[in-house]
């Protein structure tokens, strides 16, 4: 059994289309579908086809509540604007397919209890725990789990917390590892991995320079997929703060 999982797509449909998998049993989605991203309805369309499982993220929570996504401070100007574009571009039926995402889901395979939440198990859209949080302990005994896949940081990581397996497969869309790679985990017959790829981030970029927003905006979109950071005052020094 091959498990295909993702995470934060931002609606980088080119980044997704791109997944160099083919044979794999099952794709499983983390949330963020949608926000910042230039191609939200047919990232919507393609979660909804490929994926057997799929959880809500803050993104996705609020351009179909339209609500604020709560992100950090350095990221908020930015996480409105795109929500206003997710709203001229997406469709009815696009924001009522977020709103029915569930905020986790089980899944049992072969024995193995697995979790899915966006962002960890006590606040499954909000919460943010960095990979060497003392924090997870606590996370990981609210669950009957041995896997538990969480996304939300854009930054990849497996790690042993007592009898259960936390695991971020990072960003596919927005990746914060300082490379322009996507990334995602597959985890098959027991075994674990994180992967990264490339994908044709020109027409991303390309794609970004179309949308109607701001040319501040556009330009810290772009160097969010180049560095992985928040560009401030035109240049390219950031963060890495949750978004």
């Amino acid at each position: 059994m091959k498990i295909v999982v993702v995470s934060d797509i931002h609606a980088n449909l080119a980044a997704i289309k791109a997944l160099p998998e083919e044979n794999y049993d099952s794709l499983w989605c983390l949330g963020d579908l949608v926000g910042y991203g230039p191609r939200p309805h047919e990232t919507i369309r393609w979660v909804d086809i490929h994926a057997s499982a799929v959880v809500r993220g803050n993104h996705d929570h609020a351009a179909g509540f339209n609500v604020t996504p709560d992100c950090s401070p350095p990221y908020r100007s930015l996480a409105d604007a795109t929500r206003h574009y997710t709203q001229e571009v997406c469709t009815k039926n696009d924001f009522a397919f977020l709103r029915e995402l569930p905020l986790r889901k089980q899944v049992i395979i072969d024995k193995t209890k697995f979790h899915l939440v966006h962002a960890v198990p006590s606040d499954p859209l909000f919460g943010y725990l960095a990979e060497d949080s003392d924090q997870w302990s606590n996370e990981v005994q609210r669950i009957d789990a041995d896997v538990l896949f969480v996304g939300h940081t854009h930054k990849p990581f497996i790690r042993q917390i007592d009898s259960c397996v936390v695991v971020n497969p990072g960003s596919v869309g927005q990746p914060k590892t300082g490379r322009p790679l996507a990334c995602y985990a597959v985890w098959e017959d027991g075994r674990l991995a994180l992967k990264e790829y490339e994908y044709p981030i020109e027409e991303t970029i390309e794609e970004i320079s179309q949308m109607t927003i701001s040319e501040r905006d556009r330009r810290a979109l772009t160097s969010i997929l180049l560095t992985g950071q928040l560009a401030t005052n035109g240049d390219m020094m950031g963060t890495f703060i949750g978004s």
